[in-house]
């Protein structure tokens, strides 16, 4: 990897960082939950995590599609700069900078796949090993 190429990396990672965190406060004040009070989870966050590590339910589209509006909201946001770098990280992205190495032009951003991007990367693999007392009082209790 070039210099310069780490150094959108890094940047870009900074960008996704703090979109991601701020889209997990989002959801953590989401409390209109859909497993039930029964469940012992207490927002839209804590749901998240346990369909993301245990099993997806018939309505994770409806997670699905808020996780990714509210990315897509944070990613509004950014500067154009801001978005080049992140979409530098996706497929899309590597492949239009490889095949434009000498354009001096930005190149088209596409949301989507940044939003894919930071959905995916970021949010999705900190819900794979989110821990809590309520998900872990939850997980028990499917146990026994």
């Amino acid at each position: 990897m070039r210099q310069e190429e780490k150094v959108i990396s890094e940047f870009a990672k900074e960008i996704a960082e703090r979109i991601s965190r701020k889209t997990i406060a989002a959801l953590q004040k989401v409390k209109d939950i859909q497993l039930g009070d029964d469940s012992g989870l207490k927002n839209a966050w804590d749901e998240i995590c346990f369909q993301v590590q245990y099993e997806k339910s018939f309505i994770w589209d409806v997670y699905d599609e808020t996780v990714r509006s509210f990315v897509f909201a944070y990613i509004e946001e950014l500067k154009t700069y801001e978005k080049s770098a992140l979409w530098f990280q996706t497929d899309n992205g590597w492949d239009w900078l490889y095949e434009n190495e000498e354009e001096h032009e930005l190149p088209p951003i596409f949301g989507e796949d940044i939003v894919q991007y930071i959905v995916r990367e970021y949010v999705y693999f900190k819900a794979g090993g989110w821990e809590n007392h309520r998900l872990r009082a939850f997980f028990e209790h499917l146990r026994s």
